[in-house]
C-alpha cells in the first residue's frame, strides 16, 4: 500500500466498511477487504500516536511545565 494521509485512510475505511456490510459479499472479497482494513487502522494508528508526541513535545517546550494526564 502507498503511503496515504490519515484522513485518506479513515475515507478508506469507512468504503471497506461499507463493503464488508453489503449483503452478498464472497469469503475471499470479505477477507482480504478484512485485511486491507487492518493494514489502514495499523497505519492510523501509528501516525496518530506520532502526531500525538508531537503535540505533547511542542506544548511542553512552550508551556514550560506540562503534565500528560494518563
Amino acid at each position: 500500500m502507498t503511503e496515504q494521509t490519515f484522513e485518506k485512510r479513515l475515507q478508506r475505511l469507512e468504503a471497506i466498511v461499507a463493503e464488508l456490510e453489503g449483503d452478498e459479499i464472497e469469503l475471499a472479497k470479505a477477507l482480504a477487504l478484512f485485511e486491507e482494513g487492518i493494514e489502514c487502522l495499523r497505519g492510523a494508528s501509528d501516525e496518530l500516536s506520532r502526531v500525538e508526541e508531537r503535540v505533547r513535545t511542542l506544548t511542553e517546550r512552550i508551556g514550560g511545565e506540562f503534565e500528560l494526564d494518563g
